[in-house]
């Protein structure tokens, strides 16, 4: 089988996951008493210059041009991207509290209509009195009856549907943070939220000397589930987790060769530990096939990380070889090398 030429460039933003502040602990307070507190939030910044400088990336002449060339009239969500001031508004609030012995003490939701900014500053909240407690939020869940986890162990390992989805109403980022401290009254504390979704931004290059039409863009195995505590090393997702269909984009009309056709996708972060469970990437025009894996490393890495981490921007450039057709029956074409780059946008 002869292989086609698909190379493709992955370049990770890579962003803070939530924080936590601890303070030191405050003798003289009663604990158990509900006690009022300044809370403010905010949500981890990103390289938004990633955007900006994306066409010194990419290559692509004109950034502000990302998926103008889908000839799609329903309209998609990889088509517009979200704008910084969209993505990371905080519409609602659930404030979970744990006791030093990672007890469940209470929770409270918090709707914000009216109100959604993308920050929270010096708002009064009410929590537990309690030394060495850990306060954990979930933002935009736009579900007051959610019931959460008796214990802080099982809460960490929760998953939350994020509504994962191709379609344009997707307009709210789930987000979590947590903060861990003595609660006293008067208490003023900051948490910085972190994206519970990852965004995936491609950039579809063609490279194969002629002209391409009828374009189909596939992503596959696509992670609609994301835990709700931001830490480093988390149990890879199981089966549930998972949509079973694909985010699928047509480009109906004709790409020249050297023009690009630049898609996004939001996602929960695909937390795996194999290649079964890697997302991937087809692509498809007329008799000819392109495949790739999406992950943290080249296809030739001895060890491939197939993860895509939360609160994260990745950028794909997928080159499109000459065009070399499929025969019946045989494998899909796999990728030959992919590079990395450092990103050139700003970081934190």
């Amino acid at each position: 089988m002869k292989m086609k030429d698909f190379r493709c460039i992955l370049i990770p933003v890579l962003l803070l996951t939530g924080a936590c502040t601890a303070l030191p602990r405050t003798e003289g307070f009663h604990e158990g008493n509900p006690v009022t507190v300044s809370l403010s939030m905010g949500v981890s910044s990103f390289g938004h210059a990633c955007m900006a400088d994306a066409s010194a990336d990419t290559g692509v002449a004109d950034a502000a041009a990302f998926g103008a060339r889908l000839q799609n009239p329903a309209g998609t969500r990889s088509t517009s991207p979200h704008t910084y001031e969209v993505e990371n508004l905080i519409h609602d609030i659930w404030l979970i509290q744990f006791n030093s012995r990672g007890q469940y003490v209470n929770a409270s939701f918090y709707p914000r209509e009216g109100l959604a900014g993308q920050v929270i500053e010096n708002e009064s909240f009410e929590l537990m009195a309690l030394s060495g407690s850990t306060v954990c939020i979930v933002a935009n869940t736009m579900n007051p009856d959610l019931s959460w986890p008796d214990n802080l162990p099982t809460f960490k390992r929760t998953l939350l549907d994020v509504g994962a989805n191709n379609e344009l109403d997707l307009d709210r980022m789930p987000m979590c943070g947590y903060w861990i401290g003595d609660v006293t009254a008067d208490l003023s504390l900051s948490v910085i939220l972190s994206r519970m979704m990852t965004r995936i931004n491609l950039v579809i290059n063609n490279n194969t000397g002629q002209s391409l039409s009828g374009i189909r863009a596939e992503l596959e195995h696509i992670p609609a589930k994301a835990y709700v505590y931001p830490q480093a090393r988390q149990e890879a997702l199981p089966a549930d987790a998972y949509l079973d269909e694909a985010f699928i984009d047509e480009d109906t009309g004709t790409m020249a060769d050297g023009e690009s056709w630049l898609l996004y996708h939001y996602i929960a972060p695909n937390i795996c530990s194999g290649a079964e469970n890697a997302t991937t990437l087809k692509i498809t025009s007329g008799g000819m096939e392109w495949n790739v894996a999406l992950g943290n490393n080249s296809p030739s890495s001895s060890q491939r990380n197939y993860t895509l981490y939360a609160n994260n921007y990745y950028t794909f450039t997928l080159n499109l070889g000459p065009e070399q057709r499929l025969t019946a029956g045989e494998d899909s074409v796999k990728y030959s090398e992919l590079k990395r780059e450092t990103v050139k946008g700003k970081g934190l």
